[in-house]
């Protein structure tokens, strides 16, 4: 006579046992029923209460990133945190999760998926994301989202925002900081970094102004391109003058005749127009290329790689 399942037997182990599959089995976790419970505990801060059902946690109040003595609320700083968790410690022991009777802490690394909200964090330190040096990391509140993939879906449009708010009454510099902090930079930045790396981190282009710069440079390409054919259609003429004096043995008026149109062609049509042309360039260079130019093509709010 057959036993009872195993709680937490797969569907295959079930069968393997002989259980007629005429029901879903308990424990399995198809259907979304439940599955086992888990084998080991989470040490929970004192300074917080929390939900866990099958394997997904909601923690509230002073939620450290790793351990008790770790963050701000360590300190006794006012950093209350909203923790939203599922998988702890998931991808430790290549994937097999934390022990069997084992106490885990937050592990921003290994967790499987989360939401972080805190009044008072430094976010680039405990997900560990890079940074130029000389840019700011401190505490300040903050929300951090991992996962394997983060999706961000708007069906009329998405927007990422940086600065102050737009109107309230905030005194006269407008909106603070969590702290009360005056918001000096007018534009923060908004950084895409692939790969959790700054080297190659640079301003992204600017899609008009870009476009706008390559039609300035075509049409000087154009004026360079007109000094030129100018210049052939004179040095034609001129050779044709050429051709008629040698045409003969003897030394002809044909020679002063072409001079001078010559002379005052290529001061006009050809050295006027290649002057102009070399204004226009490095006013281009200077406008598109410079950062102190008023169209430089370069963002300075946006970096990626």
């Amino acid at each position: 006579m057959l036993g009872n399942p195993t709680t937490g037997s797969t569907a295959q182990d079930l069968v393997d046992q002989g259980f007629p599959l005429n029901e879903v089995p308990p424990g399995s976790g198809l259907m979304n029923t439940p599955i086992r419970t888990e084998s080991w505990g989470y040490d929970r801060p004192r300074g917080s209460w929390m939900v866990n059902n099958e394997g997904a946690y909601i923690t509230v109040g002073t939620v450290p990133p790793v351990g008790s003595s770790s963050g701000l609320s360590a300190q006794g700083a006012p950093s209350p945190a909203i923790d939203l968790v599922v998988g702890r410690n998931a991808a430790a022991r290549g994937g097999e999760g934390p022990p069997k009777d084992s106490i885990v802490d937050n592990n921003f690394g290994s967790d499987a998926a989360r939401i972080y909200i805190s009044r008072l964090t430094d976010v680039d330190r405990y997900f560990g994301l890079a940074k130029r040096p000389g840019d700011f990391r401190g505490a300040r509140s903050g929300i951090g989202v991992k996962a394997d993939r983060v999706a961000i879906i708007g069906r009329e449009g998405v927007k990422i925002v940086t600065g102050k708010m737009q109107g309230g009454d905030y005194g006269p510099h407008g909106e603070t900081n969590s702290l009360g902090g005056r918001i000096v930079a007018p534009a923060p930045k908004i950084e895409l970094v692939a790969g959790n790396d700054f080297e190659n981190v640079q301003g992204v282009a600017l899609g008009e102004t870009t476009r706008d710069a390559f039609r300035e440079l075509h049409g000087i390409i154009q004026d360079l391109w007109s000094a030129l054919y100018n210049f052939a259609m004179l040095q034609t003429a001129w050779d044709a003058v050429l051709g008629i004096n040698l045409s003969v043995l003897a030394p002809n008026p044909h020679h002063p005749a072409g001079a001078a149109p010559k002379i005052m062609g290529n001061i006009n049509m050809v050295m006027s127009s290649l002057y102009a042309t070399r204004v226009n360039l490095m006013t281009w260079n200077f406008n598109y290329t410079n950062a102190a130019g008023r169209t430089y093509i370069v963002s300075r709010n946006v970096r990626s790689n």
